[in-house]
């Protein structure tokens, strides 16, 4: 819910999925019936992380290393 006096504005918008700003700071990203509030530098290295996953479905002979991006460390930020 859009608490009073809050507005988004569309950042970017797709065929499945759009991203809005809320006057108040927040950055919302939709995806289909799920909405996820996040921080901008979060946001960021969401990106960063999905080209990420893009780059390897384009070159699928290619193992990724796990801890190349903090999987044994749990290096996501809830």
């Amino acid at each position: 819910m859009i608490g009073q006096g809050c507005c988004r504005a569309v950042l970017a918008r797709g065929p499945c999925a759009e991203v809005t700003r809320c006057s108040c700071g927040h950055i919302h990203l939709a995806v289909g019936p799920v909405t996820l509030r996040l921080e901008e530098d979060v946001l960021r290295a969401l990106g960063h992380t999905l080209v990420e996953a893009i780059h390897q479905l384009e070159s699928p002979h290619e193992e990724p290393d796990p801890a190349a991006h903090g999987a044994s460390t749990g290096g996501w930020k809830q």
